[in-house]
């Protein structure tokens, strides 16, 4: 129950993170316009308008992929804080029942409990109970297959966690982009004659500002889930190696007997 309350704070707090940054980014660029409304009445009608979608149009194409990138974020982070929870990787309620069936030779009934509870433990037990179908306690080639499908399960476990890493360093360089892009645009636009005409220029200097923090908003977060969701990923894998000694360590002694 705690991990759970754990799970739902996290999310909670990432959320009111992105809400925070959202409503204090719309404030700071709205209070921009209205600076301007001494300027001109056109600023005044511009800055009264700015709203969070404003700003997401403001930022043009570049804004889609970024917002992508924030939808997988959220959806990774849950699945991640889901995915790494110890019963869900382990089943170490499951630990003694299979202790007590490796400690009677009850190869059949280690593989059933195992292939009817899939997870990372009974995965990797099941590849090494197939060796032993045979009715002999060849240790050697189970230890061999429980390595081989260890590297396989884990890599494949750890793989969702590592999509958060890519989005950590492709949302910056998606906002570098859109930055690059705006001063393009507002460079033209000085070219063309509006250098004493700021009023040209915001929109295109919106852009390029707009994005570049777009993309620090959604790679920071991201960055951070994905250190501490492969700590707690590794951490688990830790404990994996344990359990199935332990298990292995049984059925080797109750062969011996």
């Amino acid at each position: 129950m705690s991990k759970k309350r754990f799970v739902i704070i996290g999310l909670l707090v990432a959320l009111s993170y992105y809400g925070y940054v959202a409503e204090v980014w719309g404030q700071d660029t709205a209070a921009s316009p209205q600076a301007k409304t001494e300027i001109s009445t056109k600023t005044e009608k511009h800055a009264s308008s700015t709203t969070f979608w404003g700003m997401v149009k403001q930022g043009g194409i570049t804004m889609f992929p970024l917002g992508f990138l924030f939808a997988a974020t959220i959806g990774l982070t849950i699945y991640g804080f889901i995915a790494t929870q110890e019963k869900k990787m382990l089943r170490p309620e499951l630990i003694p029942n299979l202790n007590q069936s490796l400690e009677n030779l009850d190869i059949d009934t280690v593989s059933r409990v195992c292939a009817s509870n899939p997870c990372l433990l009974t995965n990797i037990l099941l590849s090494g109970m197939q060796r032993l179908t045979d009715g002999t306690l060849d240790t050697e080639s189970m230890e061999k297959a429980m390595e081989e499908a260890s590297v396989e399960e884990t890599s494949a476990g750890l793989k969702p966690i590592n999509y958060l890493s890519i989005v950590a360093q492709i949302a910056p360089m998606l906002g570098l982009l859109g930055t690059v892009s705006g001063m393009i645009k507002a460079f033209d636009k000085i070219g063309q004659g509006g250098m004493g005409k700021p009023e040209l220029l915001a929109a295109d200097i919106g852009e390029a500002m707009i994005t570049t923090a777009t993309g620090l908003i959604i790679g920071i977060p991201a960055m951070f889930f994905y250190f501490f969701l492969k700590s707690k990923y590794l951490s688990n894998v830790s404990k994996l190696a344990r359990y199935l000694g332990n298990l292995t360590h049984t059925l080797i002694s109750a062969g011996r007997r």
